[in-house]
């Protein structure tokens, strides 16, 4: 489904689907934001509220959480969006 990181290919490998009907736009950065970096967002609170850390704990934890956890997250988002306009998509 994927050429690259978030790149389509322009059709399926294994059954010839073209994908010129998917577009997904901010969708997966959307959902990655919402469903993924809010909560992350609130464990890192939850660590300076109860522990007081210096600022380079956070650099060293709660960054890198951030950034790994919204990163991973777009590609099954983007792949669950198109799957989601093929299902939907009116003939």
């Amino acid at each position: 489904m994927f050429r690259s990181w978030l790149k389509l290919v322009d059709r399926c490998p294994a059954c010839g689907l073209d994908y010129s009907f998917a577009h997904a736009d901010d969708g997966p950065a959307f959902f990655a934001l919402c469903i993924t970096a809010f909560p992350l967002t609130f464990i890192a609170v939850w660590l300076e509220v109860t522990f007081s850390p210096p600022w380079w704990v956070h650099a060293l934890v709660s960054v890198p959480i951030l950034a790994i956890g919204c990163l991973g997250s777009l590609r099954p988002f983007k792949g669950w969006l198109v799957a989601s306009q093929y299902l939907n998509e009116v003939p």
